[in-house]
């Protein structure tokens, strides 16, 4: 069944008639997404976040293990998903993937890109130029390579939605982090600048910045001491749940936001106000 969208004719906003399909869970959205990212941490709980809506969820990751239990969560709680095995910092598997799922599909309505992180922790003398490189490639290069193959689609359908990962470093900066505060600043300007681009075809980008957030990454990385002194530094009181990371990623490709693009949703309980 086709619902057209009416109150979003007039903003332009490219959803134009978007699939819906009712079965357990009511009406839901029957758009198809990419998650870069999506087989641990804030990405794990965008893809089921997307599934709860109805959306078919493809997880792109290089991490075969944590993709496969994602897609198993996805599938046991009655949704679909698939998994494709790439890094996001090689161009050729990149082009591959999205054309083998464009051609499984037919449709890529979504990008979702959370593949990143800071990985390396170093003073400035200590960083080397491969170690800087390597951070700005998984979270700038890695961002630039999906959307390069994502945007002339979404452009052929007339519609669709890209949410970038941001951070409170690529506005704050943060000592010891000093390519993840570049990445990150890259990927705010990059973002802003494709969205630009993009608005004429009814493409919409925009980007999540996440706060602190209890990954079981970080969680595994800290005591629970820690994490209750960072906590107190923020303003709400607490770090983030992943899901709660989500929920911004999924108001960001839903109707509400349709006139909404180039912006960062800042998620982080009050931390960072810019």
């Amino acid at each position: 069944m086709l619902i057209r969208d009416d109150f979003l004719d007039d903003v332009g906003s490219g959803l134009g008639e978007r699939e819906f399909v009712f079965g357990k869970r009511g009406w839901t959205l029957s758009d198809v997404a990419i998650v870069s990212g999506g087989g641990n941490g804030i990405g794990r709980s965008v893809c089921l976040r997307y599934s709860r809506g109805g959306i078919s969820v493809v997880i792109l990751d290089h991490d075969g293990e944590g993709a496969e239990r994602v897609k198993g969560e996805v599938v046991r709680a009655g949704g679909s998903a698939e998994v494709y095995l790439a890094d996001v910092r090689n161009a050729g598997e990149i082009k591959r993937v999205v054309a083998e799922v464009f051609r499984r599909y037919g449709k890529i309505d979504i990008l979702a890109n959370l593949a990143g992180g800071s990985i390396h922790v170093k003073s400035i003398e200590e960083l080397s130029w491969t170690e800087w490189k390597e951070v700005l490639d998984v979270n700038l290069k890695g961002t630039f390579l999906v959307c390069r193959e994502v945007a002339p689609l979404m452009i052929s359908q007339g519609r669709g939605r890209i949410v970038n990962t941001a951070s409170n470093y690529g506005l704050t900066g943060c000592a010891l982090r000093t390519p993840y505060s570049a990445a990150k600043a890259g990927v705010i300007g990059f973002s802003k600048s494709l969205a630009q681009e993009l608005a004429p075809y009814g493409v919409l980008v925009n980007l999540v910045a996440p706060g602190p957030t209890d990954t079981l990454r970080i969680m595994s990385r800290s005591t629970p001491q820690e994490r209750e002194r960072r906590g107190q530094e923020i303003p709400i009181g607490r770090t983030a749940k992943p899901e709660e990371i989500a929920e911004a990623f999924y108001f960001l490709v839903g109707p509400e936001s349709a006139y909404m693009t180039g912006q960062t949703l800042h998620v982080n309980g009050g931390l960072v106000m810019p």
